[in-house]
C-alpha cells in the first residue's frame, strides 16, 4: 500500500526532512494504526519502532489531521485506564455533534 497517493500522502509530514529511518518508522505506525486502533504503547509492541519515536510521528500526523484518537480506554499492556486509543483510518475517526457552519 503506497501511503504517499492522493488522499493520505505523508511526503510532506516531515517538510523537507530527508531521514530515511524516520520514513520507515513513520510509514510502520501509519500501516499499523489503520489496520487497527492502539495505544502508543501497543504500537511500539506490534511495530517495534519505540514509543517515544511514535509519540513524535503521532504529533505530526495531528498537525495534518491524518490521525484521531476513537477513545479513552485501558492498555491492554499496562492495565492503565486512561490512555489515547489512535486510528489513521479516515473511516474509524469519531463523527462530530457539532454542526457546520460553513
Amino acid at each position: 500500500m503506497d501511503l504517499r497517493g492522493k488522499n493520505h500522502s505523508l511526503k510532506n509530514t516531515f517538510g523537507k526532512r530527508k531521514d530515511r529511518q524516520s520514513k520507515t518508522q513513520l510509514e510502520r505506525v501509519y500501516e499499523a494504526l489503520k489496520a487497527k486502533p492502539m495505544t502508543m504503547l501497543e504500537a511500539d509492541k506490534e511495530t517495534g519502532v519505540n514509543r517515544s519515536n511514535i509519540c513524535y510521528y503521532v504529533d505530526k500526523l495531528k498537525q495534518s489531521n491524518k490521525i484521531a484518537i476513537r477513545k479513552i480506554r485501558a492498555c491492554s499492556i499496562t492495565g492503565y485506564p486512561y490512555v489515547q486509543e489512535l486510528t489513521t483510518n479516515p473511516d474509524l475517526f469519531p463523527q462530530t455533534n457539532q454542526l457546520k457552519l460553513f
